[in-house]
């Protein structure tokens, strides 16, 4: 990186790229929120990440686990809906009423659909992720925002 001031230059070299989501993660008291390309490294990362924060938070390692899989399923539909490589913005926020997940896209007309595919049909290839969410969280909503969609789900901590 070259840096020009006041008439002299100074020739940095870069730092290395961390193999976390930072520098676009933000983490605090059982909080996180992470600015990434989708992917299945980020996912991985950022899989790695969340548990680490509400572990630390004191969460239960069964409401981090739903989060996970909750988590994995939202960006699995973010891909699917707007493609590999999509932009996304992640919040997690552990709080008395559970874990408020928030997964935002930039494709503001494709929501997630709930099909009739039964949670037990092993022949299924796909359909049946929305209704694993319903199931896991207390509360899921869905809202169009200036940059796309956010989804918010509200997974219980008890």
């Amino acid at each position: 990186m070259t840096t020009y001031g006041t008439g002299t230059m100074v020739t940095q070299q870069p730092e290395p790229r961390p193999t976390n989501l930072d520098p676009y993660t933000r983490r605090g008291d059982g909080t996180l929120t992470t600015h990434l390309t989708a992917g299945a490294e980020a996912l991985s990362a950022l899989r790695r990440d969340v548990h680490q924060v509400l572990v630390l938070a004191d969460v239960a390692e069964e409401a981090v686990h739903t989060v996970q899989l909750v988590l994995s399923e939202l960006v699995s539909n973010a891909v699917r809906a707007c493609g590999d490589g999509t932009p996304l913005i992640i919040e997690v926020v552990a709080g008395e009423e559970g874990i408020d997940l928030h997964v935002t896209d930039p494709e503001p007309t494709r929501k997630p659909r709930r099909n009739s595919s039964a949670l037990d049909n092993s022949d299924a290839e796909s359909g049946r992720g929305m209704a694993i969410i319903d199931l896991l969280c207390e509360a899921v909503d869905v809202n169009v925002t200036a940059i796309g969609k956010r989804i918010h789900c509200l997974i219980p901590t008890h």
